[in-house]
Protein backbone atom coordinates (compact mmCIF):
# COMPACT_ATOMS: atom_id res chain seq x y z
CA UNK A 1 0.00 0.00 0.00
CA UNK A 2 1.53 3.44 -1.12
CA UNK A 3 1.76 6.16 1.50
CA UNK A 4 -0.17 9.54 1.42
CA UNK A 5 1.34 12.63 1.52
CA UNK A 6 -0.26 16.19 0.70
CA UNK A 7 2.20 18.14 -1.13
CA UNK A 8 1.63 22.22 -1.03
CA UNK A 9 3.53 24.43 -3.95
CA UNK A 10 3.37 28.32 -4.40
CA UNK A 11 2.62 29.99 -7.50
CA UNK A 12 5.33 32.26 -8.71
CA UNK A 13 8.18 30.26 -7.34
CA UNK A 14 9.67 26.17 -8.39
CA UNK A 15 8.16 23.60 -6.29
CA UNK A 16 11.30 21.59 -5.00
CA UNK A 17 12.39 20.95 -1.56
CA UNK A 18 15.77 22.49 -0.42
CA UNK A 19 16.83 19.45 1.84
CA UNK A 20 16.97 17.86 -1.07
CA UNK A 21 14.22 15.05 -0.40
CA UNK A 22 10.71 15.27 -1.03
CA UNK A 23 10.05 11.72 -0.06
CA UNK A 24 12.95 9.33 1.49
CA UNK A 25 12.17 5.61 1.29
CA UNK A 26 13.76 3.87 4.32
CA UNK A 27 14.96 0.44 2.82
CA UNK A 28 14.56 0.82 -0.38
CA UNK A 29 17.27 1.24 -3.33
CA UNK A 30 15.79 2.90 -6.22
CA UNK A 31 18.85 5.07 -7.49
CA UNK A 32 18.25 2.91 -10.54
CA UNK A 33 14.07 2.81 -10.51
CA UNK A 34 11.94 4.77 -13.24
CA UNK A 35 9.54 7.25 -11.91
CA UNK A 36 6.36 8.76 -13.20
CA UNK A 37 4.20 11.22 -11.30
CA UNK A 38 0.89 12.73 -12.77
CA UNK A 39 -0.51 16.16 -11.56
CA UNK A 40 -4.30 16.01 -12.34
CA UNK A 41 -7.58 18.07 -11.50
CA UNK A 42 -9.07 14.79 -10.10
CA UNK A 43 -8.18 11.32 -8.95
CA UNK A 44 -9.27 8.54 -12.23
CA UNK A 45 -8.79 11.58 -14.73
CA UNK A 46 -7.60 9.89 -17.97
CA UNK A 47 -6.94 13.08 -20.21
CA UNK A 48 -3.49 14.83 -20.31
CA UNK A 49 -2.02 15.49 -17.25
CA UNK A 50 -2.01 18.83 -15.94
CA UNK A 51 1.71 18.47 -14.81
CA UNK A 52 3.91 15.05 -15.80
CA UNK A 53 7.06 13.89 -14.71
CA UNK A 54 9.54 11.55 -15.57
CA UNK A 55 13.39 10.75 -14.46
CA UNK A 56 15.58 13.59 -14.47
CA UNK A 57 18.73 14.96 -13.40
CA UNK A 58 18.33 16.79 -9.76
CA UNK A 59 18.24 20.42 -10.71
CA UNK A 60 16.23 19.93 -13.63
CA UNK A 61 12.37 19.93 -13.74
CA UNK A 62 11.28 15.91 -13.00
CA UNK A 63 11.99 13.05 -10.29
CA UNK A 64 15.88 12.25 -9.34
CA UNK A 65 16.80 9.70 -6.90
CA UNK A 66 19.75 9.01 -4.45
CA UNK A 67 20.38 5.90 -2.71
CA UNK A 68 22.18 6.32 0.66
CA UNK A 69 23.31 3.66 2.18
CA UNK A 70 23.49 5.46 5.73
CA UNK A 71 20.55 7.28 6.16
CA UNK A 72 20.52 9.15 9.34
CA UNK A 73 16.71 9.99 10.74
CA UNK A 74 14.98 9.99 14.11
CA UNK A 75 12.32 6.97 14.54
CA UNK A 76 9.10 7.56 16.01
CA UNK A 77 10.58 6.99 19.87
CA UNK A 78 13.06 9.77 18.73
CA UNK A 79 16.34 7.89 18.50
CA UNK A 80 18.87 8.21 16.09
CA UNK A 81 19.12 5.37 13.33
CA UNK A 82 21.04 4.75 10.81
CA UNK A 83 19.49 2.28 7.78
CA UNK A 84 19.86 2.59 4.27
CA UNK A 85 17.15 4.46 1.85
CA UNK A 86 16.40 6.35 -1.21
CA UNK A 87 15.98 9.86 -1.17
CA UNK A 88 13.46 10.73 -4.12
CA UNK A 89 13.55 14.52 -5.50
CA UNK A 90 10.65 16.10 -7.32
CA UNK A 91 11.07 19.14 -9.00
CA UNK A 92 8.39 21.21 -10.70
CA UNK A 93 9.74 24.69 -12.45
CA UNK A 94 7.93 28.57 -11.98
CA UNK A 95 7.13 28.09 -15.45
CA UNK A 96 5.06 24.30 -15.19
CA UNK A 97 3.26 25.70 -12.00
CA UNK A 98 2.44 29.26 -13.61
CA UNK A 99 0.69 27.63 -16.57
CA UNK A 100 -2.12 26.20 -14.15
CA UNK A 101 -5.16 27.93 -14.08
CA UNK A 102 -5.74 28.74 -10.30
CA UNK A 103 -9.80 29.37 -11.46
CA UNK A 104 -12.35 31.56 -9.71
CA UNK A 105 -12.10 32.80 -6.92
CA UNK A 106 -8.38 33.40 -8.00
CA UNK A 107 -7.73 34.24 -4.47
CA UNK A 108 -8.00 30.66 -3.21
CA UNK A 109 -5.16 27.75 -3.13
CA UNK A 110 -6.44 25.36 -5.93
CA UNK A 111 -6.35 22.03 -5.08
CA UNK A 112 -5.07 18.55 -7.58
CA UNK A 113 -4.09 15.20 -7.09
CA UNK A 114 -0.69 13.63 -7.87
CA UNK A 115 0.91 9.83 -7.42
CA UNK A 116 3.83 8.66 -7.93
CA UNK A 117 5.07 5.39 -10.14
CA UNK A 118 8.36 3.79 -9.13
CA UNK A 119 9.76 0.58 -11.52
CA UNK A 120 12.49 -0.50 -9.84
CA UNK A 121 15.35 -1.93 -11.83
CA UNK A 122 14.39 -5.48 -11.88
CA UNK A 123 11.23 -5.19 -10.10
CA UNK A 124 7.29 -4.48 -10.20
CA UNK A 125 5.70 -1.03 -10.95
CA UNK A 126 3.82 0.25 -8.07
CA UNK A 127 2.53 3.74 -6.25
CA UNK A 128 4.99 4.59 -3.83
CA UNK A 129 3.02 7.88 -2.63
CA UNK A 130 -0.20 9.59 -3.67
CA UNK A 131 -2.51 12.83 -2.01
CA UNK A 132 -3.58 15.85 -2.60
CA UNK A 133 -1.23 18.79 -4.69
CA UNK A 134 -2.53 22.23 -3.78
CA UNK A 135 -0.98 24.72 -5.78
CA UNK A 136 -1.35 28.60 -3.63
CA UNK A 137 -1.65 31.66 -5.34
CA UNK A 138 0.83 33.62 -3.39
CA UNK A 139 0.82 37.49 -3.27
CA UNK A 140 4.50 38.65 -4.83
CA UNK A 141 4.42 38.98 -8.87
Amino acid sequence: MSAIVNLAADKRVPFVDEDGATWVFVGEDWDDAAFAMHVRALPGDTGTPLISLANASAGSQGISATYDGAYVYEDETGAEVTAPATLVLCQIDEATIEAISLGTPYDKPVTLYYDLHVTPSGGVKRVAVSGSFIIKPGVTI
